[in-house]
């Protein structure tokens, strides 16, 4: 788990963190799908309910910021890109939860219920609302704060449901700017908003109309100063990082602004200029000297101090006879060698040329591209790989020496937690990984490892439940990983595919079972017998996408079938493998009075290019048209015959083109309209016209 927003260490363990929240958001898809007394969700409980009792031994209690789609703790956000916490965090967030809080003495029963109620649709429910359902369960150990829009003044006639619920604090900010923000609670919440965040918000927000007393609310809000509190090293820390982040042209009002907040005397300036980064107080200053801001006497002797650990100057600090420079004390001869009198006396003119020149090098480039390498190479997700392949690499190796009947159990359960964690994080990969591995080494006779059932039902549920999540994002590895799981994996997905309401999932969920061909065969013609019509026709899709004649006996009776829907797919099969019976179901279809069916049987024909049923088509083309609907009706068979292309159907188009009628004239013409379209697709050496 990689953090951002801050340098300093997190007073959590991360990794523990991570496990905590990934089976959180596994604990809270299983409450919504299976009851209470399913080993998945008692299973799944335990160890949330575990990760959490850790986490309890290192702090009281645990509180998580949701933004949108991003989770906060303490003042650190948690990895951006990670999907199991954008979507626990966007979960939250729909539910307009802005924090959760765990606090100790939290049970399992209060676990489960807080699942079930962030499972819950919210539907159209209001924040409001939604805080009552909660105080309802009455959680002694959660506690949830909600979006409060009541905190935004709203102008007349505009209503509060109008105004979509995006990122929380962008909101904020812009009704703090806007002195619209009223509610106490919210312009505390703003208090804590991070200094590169707030100052990324103002950017966006503040606009060159705002007067003084705007810039003044600002700072004053998110410094949050009261006589009862001391002025400390933090405000200032807060306030440096948020000004040197700011628009060029919002720094002088804000810095003028700020000012103003500090107090009249500063007694303690040595213990704040021990809180601050040297970094960002040099970035100040120069923000200071560029915008010319006139300085208050109060801060004068601050700055002073902060003007020790500006890069112009080597004035340093003096202790006694030494000089004190970044808090390392250099000795007297040093101090008279780095003064400006003396330095050519130590110094050449050629060494002078190339420290200026290192000096005029700009590595930030360098540098960015060296961290990120060194991110990449010591984050979670590399260290887990690098752990897999380790422990992959011992089983592949002489199992005499190195797995025996001792540390089997250790081995297969590292094993169980690997899968467990790349299925939770969709790294399918390194899943597939495992399985080749483990049971390539499988096929020696005897050892401590041959009786180990990687591919387990437990863990295809798994696989299947997770796909469901975050499978789409990483089809390919989808596919590779169901081709090696093979049938085991069949019912599972259709079982799946059954049960989901999510009409995106399920096209994903028809694609893999697809992909599987005829290894999802026999599976499917079982859930043929299903009495819910929408099941029937989607096993049929799924047969005739897959090939093969081997469910042809099970498929003929749905060729007619009450659902036309049904039918259709049937049909879809028998053109696939039996097209001359497919034919005279076709013909069938096409006397019939039902207009769905009928337009069914159009769609087949064309879509086949049925040939066979040309005459049919002509035959029902040429029926005289005693309405002007009559004319409309026959634009769909028109259609079909110039999907088909056959030559016999051109004497017939031809004499309607020539035909006139002074009853239906503009029906007539549409009907001649689309001939014309569809002449295309007959063969160029025939006379159209």
């Amino acid at each position: 788990m990689s953090l951002s927003g801050k340098k300093e260490e997190l007073s959590l363990d991360a990794r523990l963190l991570s496990d905590a929240i990934t089976e959180l958001n596994i604990c809270r898809h299983k409450v919504a799908i299976y009851p209470k007394e399913h080993p998945a969700v008692e299973e799944s409980l335990r160890k949330s309910f575990d990760f959490l009792e850790k986490l309890f031994e290192l702090r009281s209690e645990i509180s998580l910021k949701v933004a949108k789609d991003v989770l906060i703790i303490d003042d650190y956000y948690l990895e951006k890109g990670n999907p199991i916490y954008r979507e626990f965090a966007s979960c939250l967030h729909l539910k307009s939860i802005a924090y959760v809080t765990f606090t100790g003495g939290l049970t399992r029963e209060e676990l489960y219920t807080f699942h079930q109620f962030i499972s819950a649709d919210a539907g159209e429910a209001a924040p409001e609302q939604l805080q009552d359902e909660f105080k309802a369960l009455h959680l002694l150990h959660v506690r949830l704060g909600f979006i409060d829009y009541g905190a935004f003044s709203f102008k007349e006639g505009e209503r509060a449901k109008d105004t979509t619920p995006g990122h929380l604090w962008e909101r904020y900010v812009k009704g703090l700017i806007e002195g619209t923000l009223k509610a106490e609670a919210q312009l505390n919440a703003v208090s804590e908003i991070p200094p590169e965040i707030f100052s990324q918000l103002v950017n966006e927000t503040a606009t060159d109309s705002m007067d003084s007393e705007a810039y003044e609310r600002v700072v004053a809000t998110y410094v949050r100063k009261s006589s009862e509190r001391a002025f400390t090293g933090t405000d200032l820390k807060k306030i440096m990082i948020f000004i040197n982040r700011l628009r060029p042209e919002l720094k002088k009002q804000f810095l003028s602004s700020s000012f103003k907040t500090f107090p009249r005397d500063i007694d303690s300036a040595e213990k704040i200029l021990d809180e601050i980064p040297a970094d960002e107080a040099i970035a100040l200053l120069n923000t200071i000297n560029e915008q010319k801001v006139s300085i208050p006497e109060a801060i004068k002797k601050l700055l002073e101090k902060l003007s020790m650990l500006t890069p112009e100057s080597f004035e340093g600090r003096m202790s006694g006879d030494a000089l004190i420079i970044d808090d390392i004390p250099l000795a007297h001869d040093i101090a008279i060698m780095l003064s400006e009198d003396n330095f050519t006396s130590f110094v050449t003119d050629a060494y002078s040329k190339e420290i200026q020149a290192l000096l005029e090098f700009d590595a930030s480039a360098l540098a960015h591209e060296e961290f990120k390498a060194f991110e990449r190479e010591w984050s979670d997700e590399t260290i887990e790989k690098d752990f897999n392949q380790t422990l992959l690499e011992l089983i592949s190796s002489d199992r005499e020496h190195l797995i025996t009947e001792s540390n089997c159990d250790y081995f297969n359960s590292l094993l169980k937690d690997q899968i467990e964690h790349f299925i939770g994080t969709g790294q399918y990969d390194q899943v597939l990984k495992i399985f080749s591995t483990v049971e390539a080494n499988l096929t020696d006779t005897g050892g401590p490892l041959a009786d180990v059932a990687v591919v387990s039902p437990e863990t295809i549920a798994l696989l299947v439940d997770s796909f469901r999540i975050v499978g789409s994002q990483n089809s390919e590895d989808v596919m590779r990983l169901c081709d090696h799981c093979g049938e085991k994996i069949v019912a599972p997905l259709l079982e799946a595919l059954m049960k989901e309401e999510s009409r995106r999932i399920r096209k994903f969920l028809l694609t893999v079972i697809i992909h599987l061909g005829t290894a999802a065969v026999p599976e499917t013609i079982k859930y043929l017998g299903d009495s819910r019509w929408f099941v029937k026709r989607n096993m049929l899709y799924i047969l005739s996408e897959c090939g093969g004649s081997e469910a042809l006996p099970h498929v003929k009776p749905y060729c007619y079938h009450d659902n036309p829907k049904v039918r259709f797919q049937a049909l879809r099969y028998l053109f696939n493998t039996d097209e001359q019976y497919g034919i005279e179901v076709l013909k069938n279809a096409l006397d019939s009075r039902e207009k769905e069916i009928f337009e069914m049987a159009l769609t087949i024909s064309g879509a086949f290019k049925v040939k066979e049923v040309v005459p049919d088509l002509i035959t029902l083309l040429r029926k005289m048209a005693k309405r002007g609907s009559d004319f409309d009706q026959k634009i769909p068979i028109v259609k079909a015959l110039g999907q088909i292309g056959d030559p016999r159907s051109l004497d017939t188009l031809n004499q309607i083109l020539a035909s006139k009628s002074l009853l239906y004239k503009g029906p007539l013409e549409r009907l001649k309209d689309e001939i014309s379209l569809t002449l295309k697709h007959y063969p160029e050496n025939k006379d159209t016209r």
